[in-house]
């Protein structure tokens, strides 16, 4: 921490930009986002910095420059864990699964760069929304001053049980911003359908095959609902570009679902470069007795 600066908590937490989390969230907790990168043509974008999620989907729309992504560069996470370390001395850094992406290596990199005595880099297994609620639990335990080894037994426990699962309009842009796992091998299979797919623990699987975006958006909520068995949830509503549906997802979610806590965010550019508009999705995890009612300073 630099000196002259007063920690206002015994722990920050840092995040990569795939999260998707809004950010009055973000600012509330004080969670320090890295951002990935977005090539878009011969321009280099920040994704969430110098690029929002509306300017993004009409210039992926409008399919004149070839996008592609990048995962944060390791001195982009020193820089993090450097502006982390104003507001606490002991830094908990969170990434998206290693089976997706670079992130996790580039943070692990940037962690041992500067010592990282007092860094911690974990694997969440998680993407884009789970992600998300993974970072906001541990933000929420660390502004109310909780020990680095309890966040991490939170972060264990929310790593194996929250899940992600949303839909795709099309299947054109799988593959196109880079690496993306087993998802691509879909793609060749399935024209017509708008593809369910399930993210946890890093691995993808196809849930479903609906040919209507009512017939998937029903099977987000089914998949839910078997999850959950009638346990309390906190949930985060995901669109990319497809506004009005989200907000009808979550108002389904809300008289459905016994929800502790519910979210609508936009699918961040970097993850919408691999999934293209008109995604829509749910992160969830039944309640994990987060302190969702107290604020951060």
């Amino acid at each position: 921490m630099a000196i002259g600066k007063v920690a206002i908590q015994n722990l920050a937490i840092v995040v990569d930009s795939s999260c998707c989390l809004p950010q009055d969230l973000v600012r509330t907790w004080h969670i320090t986002v890295v951002p990935h990168e977005l090539v878009v043509g011969d321009r280099t974008y920040l994704d969430g910095v110098d690029i929002q999620p509306a300017e993004f989907y009409r210039l992926l729309s409008s399919g004149r420059d070839r996008i592609t992504t990048a995962a944060p560069s390791p001195q982009r996470f020193a820089e993090g864990f450097a502006a982390a370390a104003e507001i606490a001395p002991i830094v908990l850094c969170l990434t998206l699964s290693a089976n997706f992406s670079m992130t996790h290596g580039s943070a692990v990199a940037a962690a041992n760069s500067t010592g990282g005595a007092n860094v911690t880099v974990v694997d969440t297994g998680a993407a884009a929304g789970s992600l998300g609620l993974i970072a906001l639990a541990a933000a929420r335990s660390s502004a109310s001053n909780q020990p680095l080894d309890v966040v991490l037994e939170q972060v264990y426990v929310l790593a194996a049980k929250v899940e992600l699962v949303a839909f795709l309009d099309t299947l054109k842009y799988l593959g196109r911003g880079g690496r993306i796992g087993p998802l691509q091998g879909w793609a060749g299979s399935m024209l017509g359908i708008k593809p369910v797919t399930g993210l946890r623990m890093g691995e993808a699987r196809l849930l479903g095959r609906p040919r209507s975006r009512a017939r998937a958006t029903q099977r987000l909520l089914d998949i839910m609902g078997e999850r959950a068995r009638g346990e309390p949830l906190v949930v985060n509503v995901l669109e990319a570009g497809a506004a009005e549906e989200a907000q009808e997802l979550g108002d389904a979610v809300a008289t459905n679902f016994d929800c502790r806590e519910l979210i609508v965010s936009k699918f961040t550019p970097v993850m919408g470069a691999h999934t293209g508009p008109g995604l829509l999705g749910l992160a969830f995890h039944t309640d994990y007795n987060s302190p969702v009612d107290e604020k951060g300073d």
